[in-house]
């Protein structure tokens, strides 16, 4: 009877822990796959809901100024899929709000994170998105505060983001977002104020114009 040497036996154990590695290295890999391909068919694009360095702020008619920091004022983000046969702006009504309403991160500027779009399908496509801001006060969303008059309310244009995909993508950001003007139903815009320095300016300038005038009779 042939006798193996104990290495031998060693070096058979290790061939097949070895296979059962690569055997269970191949079951990981394929739920590793499997995961990927469930997060691509359900996955939807996210985008980083920021108007920072975008020159693109809220701005209050009523005072002249971007809207203040804080609470007074809420930013929701809004998104729609977008139609390649149909490739033109959707109705705002018609859009849906991606994620709870935020508050102003400074004057006039909105910072809160990454947004998964609903309805932005599958991650990574392109998908329309709006900012619709209004006075707390008058509501918890745009749409109520919508209803009353006296509500200081305004929305940014309506434009096209290549959204992220998730977990391998960088989310889509909102180049090319226009700046709000919030107002009042029926509300003149305020007109601002010259600083003291150009109306000196002005000031000289017109007596100078007099003067000369005066001079020429």
């Amino acid at each position: 009877m042939k006798t193996w040497t104990a290495a031998f036996i060693v070096r058979v154990s290790d061939a097949r822990s070895f296979f059962g590695f690569l055997r269970c290295a191949k079951g990981r890999l394929v739920l590793a796959i499997a995961m990927l391909a469930t997060l691509q068919l359900y996955g939807q694009g996210t985008v980083t809901f920021s108007n920072l360095g975008l020159n693109a702020p809220v701005y209050n008619s009523a005072t002249c100024l971007n809207a203040i920091a804080g609470t007074t004022f809420s930013v929701a983000l809004y998104s729609a899929p977008y139609d390649p046969a149909n490739p033109v702006p959707p109705d705002p009504s018609t859009m849906t709000q991606a994620g709870a309403s935020a508050p102003l991160y400074l004057a006039g500027i909105y910072f809160d994170g990454i947004r998964t779009a609903p309805n932005i399908n599958p991650p990574g496509s392109l998908g329309w998105f709006q900012v619709k801001a209004w006075e707390t006060a008058f509501g918890t969303s745009y749409e109520q505060a919508q209803t009353n008059p006296a509500a200081l309310i305004g929305a940014s244009n309506i434009i096209l983001v290549q959204t992220g995909n998730p977990p391998l993508g960088f989310p889509g950001d909102l180049t090319g977002i226009s700046g709000i003007t919030l107002s009042a139903v029926g509300t003149p815009p305020c007109v601002p104020e010259g600083s003291p320095v150009v109306l000196g300016f002005l000031g000289a300038a017109l007596l100078s114009f007099l003067r000369a005038k005066n001079r020429s009779r």
